[in-house]
């Protein structure tokens, strides 16, 4: 069976499929590659069954395939003309070229004698020959046997003349008249010739002139068809410590993103399909800043730098419009492709809270412990430094969040982490209704001043975007009011 392509890149083209069958997707290493919106990884596979007929077994791929507009559910017979649907690439089914025919076999004898005269090419396999015909009109297959003028009729009734008897071409009005040859007549040959030329011409400038192509008119510009195909991105990171995997992939199509992470030895798996696409203003500036780095113009570079024991392997494809580039690169070799990662983690991973997630165990827990020393600095000094307890707290949450990655047991700084994170949230508590205790009980007294002071202690403890901070502040607006009244 052959494939032909009937739209993309390849349109028109046509594969043989190997006895084995070939498999469908966007990774490499499939027999037919579709780097494409709507394709997934291995998206469907092309076999034979016991016997011998050709169909299509759908690989559990994310948008599904068709055969002639109807979903395969588990596999599909292929015939010859079948329309395969896969994302945005239509596929036909073609039967392989037939064998030439043997040769017919030589015909029987003929009984009836063959003319001898000219020889016919062997590529005239159908012609006319007239057969027992009076006529003396010539024939291909021999000279035409000269005819006997006939007699001279009297004049006063002559005898009518069969066309048997006649010469061919010879036919005549009047016979006894011979046919002028003098200058006049030459001359009305050369006037017709002339004529016949000028019509000729004339046919041949209509012809030309009709034929021409329509010209855009030179004060409007040519506008050229934009392609617009939709943004594809894929990004990858995978590394090999010893026996240490560690693979996140985060990929958008069709305005949504889906994001992976797999690391078997420390039991860490995370699987997510954003419901909500992604904004187009959003999806407008990550091409700009792909753009603006000069990334679609790399060319695959060598991966280097890699060892059996320590690998690292990153992946970046980016597709839209017109536009494509795949590239895989070890290690640091592209200040390029490093550019466009960190585009990707600033504008996507940070944006949907997923740097945490993308990062291997060692550099989680770093960063965690990191942040939980921070924290307990922080709480341990808020007896004489109140304002170290916002610090405190988003400090514990960020080591906790790191924490709650990891499936039972968790690390052991993880109780660490919750505790203090309880005890300084409850201390703010505290310190908030003392606070506002305290505030109301000086208004009440009219001590506004000491109202306004100790709202300014709180202002500088709470976070400015916390609901607590924004009614603090428009006490403290209110009280000044007051003040403002009482002065006056």
């Amino acid at each position: 069976m052959k494939i032909m392509f009937l739209n993309g890149a390849l349109t028109g083209q046509t594969m043989e499929l190997s006895p084995a069958g070939a498999t469908i997707g966007r990774e490499s290493d499939n027999t037919i590659q579709l780097p494409m919106g709507g394709v997934s990884r291995y998206h469907a596979k092309i076999e034979r069954d016991a016997s011998g007929n050709w169909l299509i077994r759908d690989l559990g791929s994310t948008n599904g395939t068709l055969v002639d507009d109807v979903p395969v559910i588990g596999a599909s017979p292929l015939a010859a003309g079948a329309v395969i649907t896969i994302g945005d690439q239509l596929l036909r089914c073609m039967d392989s070229e037939a064998a030439p025919a043997p040769n017919p076999a030589p015909a029987a004898p003929q009984t009836a004698p063959q003319p001898a005269p000219q020889a016919v090419s062997q590529s005239q396999t159908f012609f006319f020959r007239p057969q027992n015909t009076t006529s003396s009109v010539p024939t291909a297959t021999g000279p035409v046997p000269e005819q006997p003028k006939p007699a001279p009729a009297p004049a006063a009734n002559p005898a009518p003349i069969s066309p048997a008897e006649v010469p061919h071409g010879l036919f005549k009005k009047k016979q006894d008249k011979p046919r002028s040859s003098g200058p006049k007549k030459l001359l009305s040959n050369v006037i017709f010739a002339l004529i016949v030329l000028l019509i000729a011409i004339v046919g041949l400038w209509l012809f030309l002139k009709l034929s021409e192509p329509q010209q855009t008119p030179s004060n409007q510009p040519t506008v050229k068809k934009k392609v617009d195909n939709p943004f594809v991105l894929y990004y990858e990171k995978e590394s090999v410590t010893g026996t240490a995997v560690f693979r996140f992939v985060l990929q958008i199509e069709n305005g949504r993103m889906e994001v992976t992470l797999d690391e078997p030895q420390n039991k860490r798996r995370y699987y997510e399909l954003f419901k909500e696409p992604i904004p187009d203003a959003l999806i407008a500036k990550l091409k700009q800043q792909i753009l603006d780095t000069g990334f679609m113009e790399l060319q695959q570079e060598k991966i280097a730098g890699t060892s059996q024991d320590n690998r690292q392997h990153r992946r970046i494809m980016v597709g839209f419009d017109n536009k494509f580039c795949d590239v895989k690169v070890s290690n640091d070799v592209s200040e390029t492709f490093n550019r466009v990662e960190t585009i990707i983690n600033e504008t996507l991973l940070d944006e949907y809270d997923l740097g945490v997630i993308s990062q291997n165990v060692d550099r989680i827990l770093e960063d965690a412990r990191t942040f939980l020393f921070v924290a307990e600095e922080a709480f341990r000094s808020i007896d004489t430094t109140p304002s170290n307890l916002p610090k405190a707290i988003t400090n514990y949450k960020l080591a906790l969040r790191r924490y709650q990655l990891f499936d039972d047991p968790k690390p052991p700084e993880w109780k660490t982490a919750r505790d203090g994170l309880a005890a300084a949230e409850a201390k703010l508590e505290e310190i908030r209704l003392e606070g506002q205790k305290n505030v109301r009980l000086f208004y009440e007294q009219r001590e506004y001043d000491k109202a306004v002071a100790e709202c300014n202690r709180l202002l500088a403890i709470f976070p400015p975007d916390s609901k607590t901070y924004q009614a603090i502040r428009e006490t403290r607006i209110k009280i000044e009011k007051k003040m403002s009244l009482r002065n006056n």
